[in-house]
């Protein structure tokens, strides 16, 4: 019989008569097996009906097997037909149906029947049997006595090792689905044993074959007898069986498995690895505690012979064999350290291995060492560098073997010296931590001399100096210098291990300021003592390790006061500094006030982060504490008690320094402001307006002079824009660290500044006023309507940077005035508002960008806040801008329209949150405003761009009855963006579902879309073979971009809706590109922040079906050929 009726008893009933079924399945067919199988379904019908019991499949099972019980002569054809229906009939009887005696008795039954058939019965009808076999036993047996299953069981393994291959397969997926559902432990440990004495009686076979080399890649060639095809059978078996073993069979398996694990490569090596795999990752550590001898023998073994076994087969010993180290370890069974460097040198020689094996066998190595080694645990053994006092210590044994290995790698006749080996030794530097100087000595010599060696080649030297960096970041500068000195020779002024420098400035960190002004000043200032342009570079990459030691040094309370004098004479004679001692005292201070901010009392750091090398290696080590909050309050006040001197000098250098390198200055200067006393920093902020000699404009309580004393106004004339523009600069970086009167002083050479200052004056008065509103809320509540007054007498420049600035400290009154329930504030938000919208509808692209991007940050800010409050917030804004829609002026709708798009597209989730936003804008598609529809439509794109599929079917209904009504317009390109939004649902939520919503007379149109859109699938069917709708929730992908000129044209024409952010979204493959010749589209699609792009205007067609954009280019005209013949219909009426 053919498989197919074997297999359909899934699509058969048990509540419905199977015989009537089977004839209304197959009563046409002509194949042969199906009139048999309809033939032995009826009689068996007539034998139930003449007894009088229901037509159920338990009585068809009953009737079959006693058929078969009773039958002796049955041909071929009716065998299979049989056997096969009984295969239909009994997945469909209850399971308490069948009482255990009888299933052991049908068992038989079958059993004998495939017996006494000899060849007769065919494949699909021992196939048939067997699935019966394997169901009676795993489903209506006495799963708690063998005498039960014993039988089925011993059968169903008999023909696992079957020749057929799909009675093989199905005997095995039989015996596996058993050995499931044995629910009593003895059971299984009884089947278990059949399958394990199984395996002792094919040894003899099993051994012959792992000792046959497979050559030239023929794996067949050592198969030669059928003894051998069955161990290889059995061994299949065994990889899925053997994790429902018992631990105690298990355990006498392993050494038998092991037995046939060969040095070398045969056809049992790959079976017996995954057998070895299964029982390590089932068993406890007992299984291989009690064979940890055998298991590493005979794993290494494998191992060592490299390149001469295949790769994969290699990697999968050297996992097992980790995996069993691990199981040692873990269980506190010192045998480990016996096995560790044994293992570790014999997959060190994989290193130099092609392809892909030496960067697998370095990962290994490298979690291995993560696993076993732990440098803490040798702290207390630092100063036992004596060998007599180390023997006894087993673990640092084994540690000492392992370095050893890898120095010799890299020193022996044909050495290894690749990024993989690099990598695995770094690693083992970060692992040991300090105490690396007392294993890996000889190694960082090695790698000393390979720096120095010229004829080192220049690839290594990247994964060389990451190594030495490794070395750098464990066990510290001091230690690594004393051991590769950097030095000068006077006499010759020869350098050496100057290549040093680079990397220490990379990988330094927990070191000492007080080491860093002894020994790296010193050598910085020997090398200045010689004349050429090589000592001075090296003189300046000392002085510029000074940012990498004030990384978490360990002495910064006790070495800051000394080493602050040190810094003051640099800034007041040494200009190369500047940058690196204004870089340094940022990360003095920055990295402890982070620690005194954290939550935990302490920051928690990986060095590996600190140097890079976490990168190569993806793996975390274990994270230490660097600064204790006892720590970083003494270190914050060492730093504290300095500020003030340092301050004086960092002010007087940024008063004289070129724009270029105030950076750097102004956040030191921020830095130290932050944390010293605020009357400090006016003490400093009143020494540099008396430098500046504009000290006499202070008035005694601190405020500028008024306007109206000529004297001021004389004196403020000799004051030019640059004086003006420092102060202020110094001004930004102060704010923090400034009480309220300073605070006020501060908003008074800022609000003089926008009133009387140029353009740059008035930007950094902007960015000075931001900085206020941010740092220092106190100020914004107070003084709001000062500084609304003043946004608001102060109106909006052309100059795009300044409005940036201007629409920064905007945003922040903004956010001020929505916290507020005031009327009054409320109604200064509607001012913010208007100007927002109104740029947005300014003519200048520019201009419009920086509103979008002003609104895209006040919902990011508000959305991604910690304040709980910011969500109320937030929806309050969104309530606003929908007020703007019943307004009477399209101008101000459209604008607010794509407002609401900027907001829907940083935060679609909005809809749902907020439900009447959605409507609130389609009922806008009433309107006849020609550039509110357009923003609409806009609007309607990006919602459905953006909405996950799952909410996007909320609002397809109100989507579909809105934007079709301006489906027959094709001015302004309406036609083609309602195309495109077709499109982008039927894509996302199926071209049936939006079909379905389209009212009766929009059909056609939308029909014509679907019809477009699968010719524009079968165009590109050969090289897109993904252009099926998309289910998933996914946002959807934005399209193309439309020809620049036709964007900048349509810009100047609508001047409401470009958008402006330069990010795009991924694009969508077959969506949204405007028709073509053949049927296809290619409409603009939704770039990111650039949706809605206004499409340019009036096109004045010539008979060559060009148009001319505004600039005189001509450009072809795409039309689909839909639209071109409703075009000419319309003419023709």
């Amino acid at each position: 019989m053919d498989d197919d009726a074997a297999e359909a008893t899934q699509s058969f009933a048990a509540d419905a008569d199977i015989c009537q079924q089977l004839l209304t399945r197959y009563a046409r067919s002509s194949a042969a097996q199906h009139r048999h199988l309809c033939a032995t379904a009826a009689a068996t019908r007539s034998i139930i009906q003449s007894s009088s019991l229901p037509l159920t499949p338990i009585s068809y099972f009953a009737a079959t097997i006693t058929s078969l019980s009773t039958s002796k002569n049955l041909d071929a054809n009716a065998l299979g037909a049989i056997t096969s229906f009984i295969s239909i009939v009994l997945p469909l009887v209850g399971r308490d149906e069948i009482k255990p005696e009888k299933a052991t008795e049908a068992i038989r039954i079958l059993v004998t029947i495939v017996d006494r058939s000899g060849g007769k019965l065919g494949t699909s009808g021992v196939r048939a049997v067997v699935k019966c076999v394997g169901a009676l036993v795993a489903e209506f047996c006495n799963l708690e006595e063998w005498d039960s299953v014993a039988l089925g069981f011993e059968w169903l393994l008999k023909f696992s090792l079957d020749k057929r291959p799909k009675v093989r397969k199905c005997a095995q997926d039989c015996l596996l689905k058993v050995f499931k559902s044995f629910e009593s432990s003895a059971i299984s440990k009884m089947a278990s044993k059949s399958i394990y004495s199984l395996l002792k009686d094919h040894m003899q076979s099993a051994t012959e074959m792992s000792s046959l080399k497979i050559r030239d890649g023929n794996k067949h060639e050592p198969m030669t007898r059928p003894e051998h095809q069955d161990v290889l059978h059995l061994l299949n078996v065994m990889k899925h069986v053997v994790p429902h073993f018992s631990p105690k069979v298990r355990t006498r398996m392993l050494p038998l498995l092991l037995k046939i694990t060969s040095s070398h490569f045969s056809v049992v090596t790959r079976h017996v690895l995954d057998i070895i795999s299964a029982i390590f990752a089932t068993s406890g550590a007992e299984v291989i505690i009690s064979n940890a001898n055998d298991i590493f023998s005979s794993l290494l073994s494998y191992i060592s012979l490299g390149e001469k076994n295949p790769p994969d087969s290699v990697l999968v010993a050297a996992n097992l064999a980790k995996a069993a180290l691990g199981r040692l370890h873990n269980d506190d069974v010192n045998e480990w350290t016996s096995y560790f460097p044994m293992l570790t040198e014999s997959l060190a020689g994989l290193l130099s291995s092609k392809g892909n094996v030496a960067l697998q066998t370095s990962i290994i190595l490298r979690e291995l060492i993560d696993q076993h080694i732990d440098g803490k645990s040798f702290e207390a053994i630092e100063n036992l560098e004596n060998e007599d006092k180390t023997t006894q210590n087993a673990e640092f044994n084994a540690v000492q073997t392992t370095c050893t290995t890898f120095y010799n790698l890299m020193s022996g006749p044909s050495p290894i010296l690749n990024e993989y080996l690099f990598s695995v030794v770094a690693f083992l530097f970060l692992k040991l931590g300090k105490i690396s100087h007392v294993f890996m000595k000889p190694i960082l010599l090695k790698l000393s001399e390979l720096m120095n060696n010229t004829s080192t080649n220049t690839s290594e030297v990247k994964h060389l100096e990451a190594c030495i960096g490794s070395a750098v970041a464990a066990i510290g500068p001091e230690r690594l210098l004393s051991l590769l000195p950097i030095s000068l020779t006077t006499k010759e002024f020869s350098c050496k291990n100057v290549w040093l420098i680079p990397i220490l400035n990379k990988n330094i960190i927990g070191s000492s300021l007080q080491f860093f002004m002894e020994h790296i000043v010193t050598l910085a200032e020997s090398f200045e003592r010689g004349s050429s342009k090589d000592l001075q570079a090296y003189a300046h990459g000392c002085w510029g390790l000074f940012p990498a030691f004030c990384r978490w040094p360990s002495d910064t309370y006790q070495s800051f006061g000394s080493l602050s004098k040190l810094l003051i004479s640099f800034l007041k004679k040494d200009s190369f500094m500047l940058e690196n001692v204004a870089i340094g005292l940022q990360e003095l201070v920055n990295e402890n006030k982070r620690v005194l901010a954290s939550n935990c009392g302490s920051v928690q750091l990986t060095e590996v982060q600190r140097t890079g090398v976490v990168n190569e290696f993806e793996i975390d080590l274990e994270r230490r504490h660097v600064y204790s909050r006892k720590t970083a309050s003494k270190n914050i006040k060492a730093l504290a008690l300095c500020a003030k001197e340092l301050l004086l000098s960092l002010t007087d250098v940024l008063l004289e320094s070129p724009p270029e390198t105030r950076k750097h200055l102004k956040g030191a200067i921020g830095c130290l402001t932050s944390i010293c006393d605020p009357s400090v920093t006016k003490q400093v902020f009143i020494a540099s307006l008396e430098k500046l000699q504009i000290l006499d404009d202070i008035n005694d309580d601190g405020k500028l002079k008024s306007d109206t004393d000529g004297l001021a106004k004389e004196k403020e004339n000799s004051v030019t824009d640059a004086t003006r523009c420092l102060i202020l600069e110094l001004a930004s970086c102060i704010v923090e660290g400034s009480d309220e009167d300073l605070v006020n002083l501060l908003f008074s050479i800022t609000k003089r500044a926008l009133e009387e200052s140029d353009e740059a004056g008035q930007m950094e008065a902007y960015q000075t006023l931001s900085t206020i509103l941010e740092k220092h809320s106190g100020f914004g509540s107070s003084q709001f309507d000062v500084v609304m007054g003043l946004l608001t007498e102060k109106k909006s420049s052309a100059n795009i940077e300044l409005v940036k600035s201007r629409f920064t400290c905007l945003q922040a009154l903004l956010i001020r005035a929505l916290m507020s329930n005031m009327d009054e504030e409320n109604t200064k938000s509607f001012l913010i508002l208007n100007e927002i919208i109104l740029t947005l509808k300014d003519s200048n692209e520019e201009g419009r960008n920086v509103a979008y991007d002003a609104l895209h940050g006040l919902s990011s800010k508000l959305r991604n806040s910690a304040d709980a409050s910011f969500d109320g917030i937030y929806h309050k804004l969104l309530t606003m801008f929908t007020g703007y829609l019943s307004g009477p002026s399209p101008h101000i709708k459209s604008g607010v329209v794509s407002a609401l798009s900027i907001l829907i597209y940083s935060d679609p989730t909005v809809c749902i949150t907020m439900p009447e936003v959605v409507p609130s804008v389609m009922e806008l598609l009433h309107s006849k405003a020609i550039e509110v529809i357009k923003a609409v439509l806009g609007f309607v794109k990006v919602l459905v761009s953006c909405l996950p599929v799952i909410d996007l079917h909320h609002f397809l209904s109100d989507i579909m009855d809105g934007v079709l009504r301006w489906s027959s317009v094709s001015r302004h390109h309406f036609k083609e963006k309602i195309v495109v939004i077709l499109e982008i649902m039927m894509r996302k939520c199926g071209t049936a579902k939006v079909k379905a919503l389209a009212p009766e007379k929009y059909k056609d149109f939308v029909q014509g879309v679907v019809e477009n859109r699968h010719g524009k699938k079968s165009s590109k069917e050969s090289g897109n073979k993904d252009a099926k709708p998309d289910h998933s929730d996914s946002s959807l992908k934005g399209q193309q971009k439309r020809k620049r000129d036709e964007s900048a044209t349509s810009s100047k024409e609508e001047g409401s809706s470009a958008r402006p952010w330069k990010k795009t979204m991924d694009r969508q493959q077959n969506v949204g590109k405007s028709w073509g010749k053949n049927g296809h589209s290619n409409h603009s699609g939704l770039n990111k922040g650039k949706f809605n792009k206004p499409r340019g205007g009036d096109f004045k067609m010539k008979h060559s079906g060009e148009k001319k954009n505004n600039e005189g280019n001509l450009h072809r005209r795409d039309v689909a050929s839909k639209t071109t013949k409703h075009k000419k219909r319309e003419r023709k009426d």
